[in-house]
């Protein structure tokens, strides 16, 4: 009841525009490290030289490298602790690991990102991403309140953000996805509804929150391997790259929850439902083949798709999916028609009825993409196999639909 929108994965990709600056300056906007100690080495080399021209992206390299074993005293980092799962490194205060509900947090998402690496590095390399090369920066904070002094850098809310990618591989996740508004809220309620237990209620949040915080996770992690993919400076090339292929892109491959989204992440996610499901999934893998090769978006959308541009892709997922809601609608409403009027008149077919329109709504949904919706990120071979097992369930129910019907027709002949 108390958990709103803004606390559930509603994610944001924060691209920084560093303007004309040298190959040099903008290297650290994707510094390729293999090991943390050549990313340490490399940044206590820079960390003597900072200044108020130093570029922004090398701050960024800075502050989520150097912790409190190789700083000491004479860099903000000195105060935070860090660690690599894998090709990960994860940095957060050091304070953190003397609070035991934050360390159980951290703990567990540390033991949880093999799996979730593992799922979405499949996913990815079926869509033509290569390999990610050098270490990824996660930077761990205590809640979506910390990004409210992000402000500066964004023209969101930043309160409704629950994941930031800033540049290639910066990443930031909050532990909570609970802000002290919302805490506000519960205890105002809790106040004038003596009934509202302020103590479940929030281990209930801590809960979703971990679930929350490993889709985001999942979701940046998408931005990261794309960014890096199409590389400096193309990636921040909003013309050639423009903003709903990057969030539906993430929102997509990272499988978010659909309702958690906000209502332009729905969207985006939506054009990508629409495109696998129109078009299939070996189409989408082209237009990601196209856009890794160097094309830019709208020319990998013509070639591939057929389609103009962003205006005529809108156009057309819109039209696609009303359509779907419509059909999906007016089969609900046949069915329930069906089955009222199955209580009204027990001696007619109407079982048979129910079968037949269960058989070819189940037929519509699998020539509309319902496979390929619920298993396009599995592969192809997975796809067809649905779509067959749909086909063949179809087939059955209808069958047996008209097999009751005829049977029904010839006992009242003969009654008759």
């Amino acid at each position: 009841m108390f958990v709103r929108n803004q606390f559930l994965p509603f994610v944001f990709l924060l691209v920084v525009y560093v303007g004309s600056v040298s190959a040099t300056e903008r290297y650290w906007e994707n510094p390729v490290f293999d090991s943390v100690g050549e990313a340490v080495a490399a940044a206590k080399i820079e960390v003597s030289q900072l200044d108020r021209e130093s570029p922004p992206a090398l701050r960024f390299f800075v502050d989520f490298t150097l912790t409190d074993g190789n700083v000491g005293g004479r860099h903000s980092s000195s105060a935070l602790s860090g660690e690599a799962v894998g090709n990960l490194f994860i940095t957060h205060p050091t304070a953190f690991v003397r609070n035991p509900v934050q360390l159980q947090t951290i703990e567990r998402f540390r033991n949880e990102i093999p799996r979730q690496r593992s799922i979405l590095e499949e996913r990815l390399a079926r869509f033509g991403y290569p390999e990610l090369p050098g270490l990824v920066y996660c930077r761990l904070v205590e809640s979506v309140d910390a990004f409210a002094d992000l402000g500066r850098a964004s023209s969101e809310k930043m309160t409704q953000i629950g994941g930031v990618t800033y540049y290639c591989r910066y990443v930031v996740l909050p532990l909570s996805y609970v802000g002290e508004e919302s805490l506000r809220d519960l205890r105002r309620s809790a106040a004038l509804n003596p009934s509202i237990n302020v103590d479940d209620t929030i281990r209930r949040w801590q809960r979703e929150s971990f679930g929350n915080l490993v889709n985001t996770f999942r979701h940046e992690m998408v931005h990261v391997h794309t960014n890096t993919t199409l590389d400096v400076p193309s990636y921040s090339d909003r013309t050639a790259y423009p903003t709903w292929f990057h969030e539906g892109t993430a929102t997509y491959l990272a499988a978010d929850p659909h309702s958690g989204l906000s209502k332009g992440y729905r969207e985006y996610q939506g054009l990508f439902f629409y495109l696998a499901q129109r078009y299939g999934i070996p189409k989408l893998q082209t237009f990601y083949s196209d856009v890794f090769s160097g094309k830019n978006v709208s020319t990998a959308l013509s070639r591939v798709f057929d389609i103009s541009g962003t205006e005529q892709l809108f156009a057309r997922s819109s039209r696609w999916h009303h359509t779907r809601e419509v059909v999906k609608s007016g089969l609900w409403i046949a069915a329930l028609a069906i089955v009222i009027a199955a209580f009204r008149g027990a001696d007619r077919p109407y079982i048979g009825a129910l079968q037949v329109l269960i058989g070819f709504a189940l037929a519509l949904a699998t020539a509309t993409g319902l496979a390929e919706h619920l298993f396009g990120l599995r592969g192809q071979g997975v796809v067809l196999a649905a779509k067959l097992c749909f086909g063949f369930g179809a087939m059955v129910v209808v069958v047996k639909g008209l097999r009751r019907i005829l049977r029904h027709r010839s006992a009242s002949d003969q009654t008759g």
